[in-house]
């Protein structure tokens, strides 16, 4: 099985969604979604009486809150930058309001909000339909769910409502009385933004494993919206397979179950490699969702799978002796706190026709019962050919250290030999000593290789030059001044 990382990898898409309000704002419980409403009946949320009339004796519009829309976003995103649209229709249960106007303030993420006002209607208890309004508004490298920042999951919408009837003193005019209500939630009044561009999706690849004996890849993704799971198609799944060599062949996985998990889709694929004739390479898989506006969303994994698909021998191996620390085997000593360097040798024998054989190589400190990995990488090498790579580290604490090398750690590799892939050597590490700048250099330049020793001699001839020229700064006097005695 591949070794897989915890963290989500994100989409790279954008799409354009139409988000919908639901809720009534009267009892604080508005919310945001992208599912289309279908219900006959609408949601209606009152606007507060005390804004229908203009402030006395100013005569001032007089904004009062009518609630919020809001959704916490469950995955990272970003809207696109781009002037939007805001709708909401509007009704009076009583009386007739003159100059209606509703303002919004939109906050995303963590960023400062966006306030725009709409244009001034009369709303009448008397009209047949309701009275519609539109609100642009623009929104500029908006982001949220950053693990980062505190605070950036919101998506909130404020609304504010204000009549335009005159303003008269309450001691004589009394309180107004007309009612205005804000209508969402229905097929005739899908209240809401239109054509928002969004990038919101992420997805998990948990478990990637190669089971030689059914000649397929068993593949378990995790998948989520910042939406929930609502927002998902949950019958359209697709599992794409490409090759970095081979390219992308319009490979794709059978699909296997599905569930649902807390806040995210779980699905499984097979792959099935030998019958899309798969060469041996590296693969890459990606999954494609469908959300319930029809948009693709597509998210890569970021693992290599390195598959060695071939009916021939191979053995890929290596030994204590194709270790060396600071160019010495055995057991080797450094010094707490200078890096050193690794060189280890991988070796493959077996049928020369493979032309393909990537082996995976971990380096891997044991301390006590813990395994921790130190350095991992891949190198490619035929049979009958060695290949050398090197790293450098360092130790902060003095001590012995029991450093493990192991190739093809996953066993991902069919081998004739599966007993000759791990190699260990004790590392002394020593405290420390006090050395001066010069000898300090040296020691580093020292432990780097054979690119370090060719530096090294490059250093040591540069301060034999410049002690060179000081001497040559020296000049000695043999004339004699008159006055000159012995």
């Amino acid at each position: 099985m591949l070794s897989q990382s915890a963290q989500a990898e994100e989409s790279d898409d954008f799409n354009t969604l139409d988000l919908y309000f639901y809720g009534d704002l009267d009892n604080g419980d508005g919310n945001i979604s992208t599912r289309m409403p279908t219900s006959d009946t609408d949601t209606q949320s009152d606007c507060p009486q005390d804004g229908n009339r203009l402030s006395w004796p100013g005569q001032d519009r007089q904004w009062q809150s009518v609630g919020s829309w809001e959704t916490l976003m469950q995955t990272p995103g970003s809207v696109a930058s781009g002037d939007y649209t805001f709708t909401i229709w509007a009704n009076s249960t009583q009386g007739t309001v003159e100059d209606v106007q509703f303002r919004i303030t939109i906050f995303i993420g963590d960023s400062g909000g966006v306030t725009e006002t709409s244009q001034s209607k009369t709303i009448t208890d008397s009209s047949e339909v309701a009275t519609r309004f539109d609100i642009n508004f623009d929104i500029s490298n908006a982001s949220f769910g950053d693990p980062d920042v505190n605070n950036d999951d919101d998506f909130i919408i404020d609304l504010e409502y204000s009549g335009g009837d005159p303003g008269e003193n309450p001691l004589t005019g009394g309180s107004p009385t007309e009612q205005i209500v804000v209508l969402t939630s229905s097929a005739e009044h899908p209240a809401g933004v239109g054509n928002l561009t969004i990038n919101h999706y992420k997805a998990w690849f948990p478990e990637i494993v190669v089971e030689d004996f059914s000649e397929r890849v068993f593949v378990k993704t995790q998948v989520q919206s910042a939406f929930g799971i609502s927002d998902i198609n949950p019958n359209d799944w697709t599992l794409g397979v490409y090759g970095l060599s081979s390219g992308n062949q319009g490979l794709t996985a059978d699909f296997s179950m599905k569930s649902i998990n807390n806040d995210t889709h779980e699905v499984s694929f097979y792959w099935y490699y030998n019958q899309d004739l798969a060469i041996s390479d590296t693969y890459h898989f990606f999954i494609q969702i469908t959300d319930i506006q029809q948009n693709t969303w597509e998210v890569e994994s970021d693992e290599d799978l390195y598959l060695v698909i071939h009916g021939y021998e191979i053995d890929n191996y290596i030994g204590s002796g194709d270790i060396q620390i600071n160019n010495q085997t055995g057991v080797p000593t450094v010094k707490a706190g200078s890096s050193f360097t690794v060189d280890i040798r991988v070796s493959a024998q077996g049928d020369p026709l493979i032309s393909y054989n990537p082996i995976p190589v971990s380096v891997i400190w044991v301390s006590g019962t813990n395994e921790i990995v130190l350095y991992e990488t891949a190198v490619f090498a035929k049979p009958g050919a060695s290949v050398t790579i090197s790293y450098r580290h360092t130790f902060k604490e003095n001590g012995e250290y029991l450093i493990k090398v192991v190739i093809d750690r996953g066993n991902l590799i069919a081998e004739s030999n599966e007993d000759n892939n791990i190699a260990e050597y004790l590392l002394t590490v020593d405290e420390p000593e006090k050395e001066d700048m010069l000898q300090s250099i040296i020691d580093n330049l020292t432990g780097g290789g054979t690119t370090s020793m060719i530096l090294l001699v490059s250093v040591a001839s540069i301060i034999l030059a410049v002690l060179f020229m000081n001497r040559n700064k020296v000049v000695t006097d043999f004339d004699w001044e008159e006055d000159d005695e012995f």
